[in-house]
């Protein structure tokens, strides 16, 4: 059999380890190549790989050791396939090593009648240890033991016994704050509203609030560009519209503050931006990854926004493709030990607060979400002149907890949203 799969599979991983996510079906095997040396490489692999990819040469240093020839590297990467092409190289790989242990299987059982030694039970029992050691390697699990999620939960409840919620990470509108304590890492939520209502202001000036309290953040659009980002994250923290440039008597100490808060993104840990015209969600996936890999204590991530990213598989409809971009973007969170606010928009129409049951036609996001919220704003007050706008966030899920309505205030000249009552900042939250 032709197993240069294997080859550019492995070649593959080398100049792009954070590929090995996708390969997580192969871990539970002890030799899913058939080539020794190919297991090796790929153990090795998961053994130096970090968020800074990996060492080549601490690679080799360690196929060394394990007398593998240098000259073996070089065949490799020769033989290095495509990344487009991944998921057939592993399903190829594992479809070759499971087919080995059956076979192995079978040539135990070619002669079993003639057997006077081994009764026929003991023989079931090698069959059916075989098929649960697949079965068991086959499965891919993300999550932690029992022992080890009832060690979280009790350090989590004895933080908050204490006073001490670190665990939630805070929105920065403390009216939100008020209801669900904050946001949770390896969770999505859904910022819904209908359009030009303000959930991408919503999403930057949550952003923004965070990255205040040193929480690293990072922002992937697949509409606006990153200046426009910029320009809004400015507005929001200086609180000085950009329009207003455009106004002869601007106060010299505006216009400094509008640029100090400008110059304080340039290099900034705690803010990524990322802008793409690429819509799949594997590529989304990609932005995600490398986001984290440049700050390894990101902690949210927010797109904006889920309706305009393209499903694994364009042929199906829609909905279909929603489901599985929201079912990707959960793995997402817990792989990357991140929170994902993804915006998405309801068309639909009336002035009344939306409700969850506006996200019907949006695919699983109902579900999929640990936390929705749906943003509404009476526009027609923005119409009238008034720069600062009541708003409603409707807090309609809240898996760990409260659900409730947060009040707010939205400033339309600066697209940021704040507390609409002066004694929520006495108050702890």
């Amino acid at each position: 059999m032709d197993s240069n799969y294997e080859m550019q599979l492995i070649g593959l991983l080398i100049n792009k380890p954070k590929l090995l996510d996708n390969c997580q079906i192969l871990f539970g095997f002890t030799a899913p190549f058939r080539d020794p040396r190919l297991n090796q490489i790929f153990i090795h692999i998961q053994q130096i790989y970090d968020f800074n990819g990996i060492d080549k040469r601490e690679l080799m240093k360690l196929g060394v050791e394990k007398k593998i020839n240098l000259d073996f590297y070089g065949t490799i990467a020769a033989a290095t396939g495509f990344e487009i092409s991944i998921n057939d190289y592993i399903q190829d790989v594992f479809n070759d090593a499971v087919k080995r242990q059956l076979e192995a299987l079978g040539q135990t059982l070619v002669n079993c009648t003639q057997d006077g030694l081994t009764t026929a039970r003991e023989y079931l029992r090698t069959c059916r240890a075989t098929i649960d050691s697949i079965e068991k390697a086959s499965c891919i699990k993300t999550g932690v033991s029992i022992t080890e999620a009832i060690k979280e939960v009790k350090e989590k409840a004895e933080m908050l016994s204490q006073g001490d919620n670190k665990h939630y990470m805070k929105t920065g509108l403390l009216a939100i704050d008020k209801i669900i304590m904050g946001l949770t890492v390896k969770t999505m939520s859904i910022f819904a509203a209908r359009p030009s209502v303000g959930k991408t202001a919503g999403a930057i000036t949550i952003m923004s609030n965070m990255a205040k309290q040193g929480i690293a953040t990072g922002f992937i659009s697949v509409e606006m560009s990153e200046a426009e980002i910029v320009e809004r994250l400015a507005q929001v923290r200086s609180d000085v519209s950009i329009y207003n440039f455009a106004n002869q008597n601007m106060q010299e100490s505006d216009k400094q503050k509008f640029f100090n808060h400008l110059d304080s993104f340039d290099g900034n840990p705690l803010i990524q931006i990322e802008r793409t015209t690429n819509r799949s969600i594997n590529n989304i996936r990609s932005m995600a990854i490398t986001m984290k890999n440049n700050n390894p204590e990101l902690k949210v991530i927010f797109i904006d926004y889920i309706q305009k990213l393209k499903g694994p598989d364009t042929r199906q409809d829609m909905r279909q493709q929603i489901s599985e971009v929201s079912a990707i973007i959960t793995d997402m969170a817990t792989d990357l030990n991140v929170h994902i606010m993804a915006l998405a928009q309801i068309n639909r129409e009336g002035d009344d607060l939306p409700k969850v049951k506006n996200l019907k036609e949006t695919g699983n996001l109902e579900q999929d979400a640990h936390y929705i919220f749906l943003l509404h704003r009476d526009l027609t007050e923005q119409h009238k002149g008034s720069y600062d706008n009541d708003a409603v966030i409707g807090i309609a899920k809240n898996r760990g907890g409260r659900t409730g309505i947060a009040n707010v205030k939205y400033n339309a000249t600066t697209t940021k949203f704040y507390d609409d009552c002066h004694n929520y900042a006495n108050e702890e939250v």
